[in-house]
C-alpha cells in the first residue's frame, strides 16, 4: 500500500526563491499594485536538480485572519490561473500567470486584498508501498496600494508569562520577522522569529513566556518585511 506524506511550503519573506529537493519557485510573494496597472503576475517553477517528473493542480483561495490572528481561507474561483494543471520534466520551467480578467478599481478599495496561490503535487499512480513524498506550495498574493508600517504594541502578563499584543493599524499587510527584547543597557532577553503575517486590521499575540516586566525597562524591537532596521517600542503595563 502506497504512504503519502504533504510537504507544506509557505512562502517566507527576506528569501526570492524556495528550493526543495531540486524544484526552485520564485517569486515566494505575489505583487499586482494599482501602480502597475497589471492585473497578473507570474510564477516560475524550475525543476533543475529535481529527479522525476511531477504533475501539479494550482488553485486559488481568499486569505483572511480571524479575531485570534488565524489564517482562514476560502475557495475562489474568479482568480485565473494558467495553466492550471501542468507537469513539470526534470530541468524544465513552468511559467504559471495568476490575475485577473477585471481591472483592479472593480477588486480593491483602501484595504489591500490578499489571496494564496497553492500548488498541489498530484501523487502519481506507482502501487508500490514506497513513502512518497508530495509537495503544496502556497504562495501569497496581494493586491493594492502598500502602505507604511502602521503597528500597535501592547504589553501583557498572562499566567507569569509576558505576551505583547501587535496590531497592524495599516491598510495593507505586514509581516513580523523578528521579535527581540532588549533591557536598558540594550542587551538581548528574548527573541521570536515566527514569520507572522499581519494582514490589514488584524492583531496577534506573540508569547516571550517567563518574564517580567516590573522594574524592568524592557524594550520591543520589531523587524518586519518593510524596512532594514527594526522599529523600537517601550514595554509598559
Amino acid at each position: 500500500m502506497k504512504r503519502k506524506v504533504l510537504i507544506l511550503i509557505l512562502g517566507l519573506c527576506g528569501y526570492t526563491h524556495i528550493v526543495w529537493a531540486g524544484l526552485s519557485i520564485s517569486p515566494i510573494q505575489l505583487y499586482i499594485t494599482d501602480k502597475t496597472k497589471q492585473r497578473s503576475a507570474t510564477v516560475t517553477m524550475d525543476s533543475k536538480d529535481m529527479e522525476d517528473t511531477k504533475t501539479f493542480e494550482a488553485t486559488a483561495v481568499k486569505w483572511s485572519q480571524n479575531d485570534k490572528g488565524e489564517d482562514v481561507y476560502e475557495p475562489d474561483p474568479n482568480i485565473i490561473i494558467n495553466p492550471k494543471n501542468f507537469i513539470i520534466a526534470p530541468n524544465s520551467k513552468q511559467v504559471i500567470r495568476v490575475g485577473f480578467n477585471q481591472p483592479l478599481a472593480g477588486i480593491t478599495t483602501n484595504d489591500e486584498k490578499t489571496w494564496r496561490i497553492i500548488f498541489q503535487e498530484v501523487a502519481p499512480p506507482v502501487d508500490t508501498d514506497s513513502v512518497t513524498f508530495l509537495f503544496n506550495i502556497s504562495v501569497p498574493l496581494f493586491v493594492g496600494k502598500l502602505n507604511p508600517v502602521n503597528i500597535n504594541v501592547i504589553p501583557k502578563t498572562i499566567n507569569n508569562n509576558l505576551v505583547v499584543n501587535i496590531k497592524n493599524n495599516s491598510p495593507s499587510h505586514v509581516q513580523i520577522l523578528k521579535l527581540t527584547l532588549v533591557d536598558a543597557s540594550k542587551k538581548e532577553v528574548a527573541n521570536l522569529s515566527q514569520m507572522k503575517y499581519l494582514l490589514p486590521n488584524t492583531a496577534q499575540d506573540f508569547n516571550f513566556e517567563k518574564i517580567n516586566l516590573h522594574n524592568n525597562q524592557y524594550k520591543l524591537l520589531v523587524l518586519t518585511d518593510k524596512q532594514d532596521q527594526p522599529y523600537e517600542y517601550s514595554l509598559k503595563e
